[in-house]
């Protein structure tokens, strides 16, 4: 014989606080989720999961000025995916080889799941035509694409919304990649 309770008043957990019945969220907690957020990162990461990068960004002129920022690494977000319980799952990967073999250009899509359910996909490249990746080898093409797509996916599941170092050097594939090329939707 199965039982049945009812719970009259169930635990709501912090994460389905957010968002009310309205679907209006609830501002003091999101502030205070992003606050804890920010808390690990700086309990949790050091100096060496950060990459500094110089990057050209406008001033108050409209001048662009060159300027030192920092930018996680793949041991962040594997430090944070390991602190979220997340798990990653590559969904698909193509590769693009050159007429002697060689990997020219390499698409990841990587699954990121929450214990609860909740995942995200993300995808990436990495190309041989980017700047200091033409004498590489095929597995750091493979694997640079494989590692930009799982910090992405990790990065939006849990909200961060940044970009990892390994994204930063990929700013000039968009108009040299075949897999971009075929897409109609970008």
């Amino acid at each position: 014989m199965v039982k049945a309770e009812l719970i009259e008043e169930p635990q709501v957990s912090k994460e389905s606080e957010l968002v009310k019945i309205d679907n209006v969220p609830d501002v003091d907690v999101a502030i205070e989720q992003w606050d804890a957020y920010q808390k690990l990162c700086k309990g949790l990461l050091n100096d060496t999961d950060y990459q500094e990068i110089i990057v050209k960004e406008k001033d108050e002129e409209g001048n662009y000025v060159k300027v030192k920022r920092h930018f996680k690494k793949k041991s962040a977000w594997q430090k944070l995916s390991r602190a979220f319980n997340v798990d990653t799952h590559i969904v698909d990967r193509e590769l693009e080889r050159t007429k002697m073999g060689r990997v020219r250009e390499a698409y990841y899509c990587v699954r990121a799941t929450l214990p609860n359910g909740r995942s995200v996909e993300s995808d990436a490249l990495c190309s041989r035509s980017e700047r200091g990746k033409d004498k590489v080898s095929d597995h750091t093409i493979m694997s640079t694409a494989k590692t930009r797509a799982t910090n992405r996916a990790i990065a939006e599941l849990i909200g961060a919304g940044e970009v990892s170092a390994e994204e930063m050097s990929a700013e000039k594939i968009v108009s040299q990649s075949k897999f971009l090329k075929e897409d109609n939707s970008s």
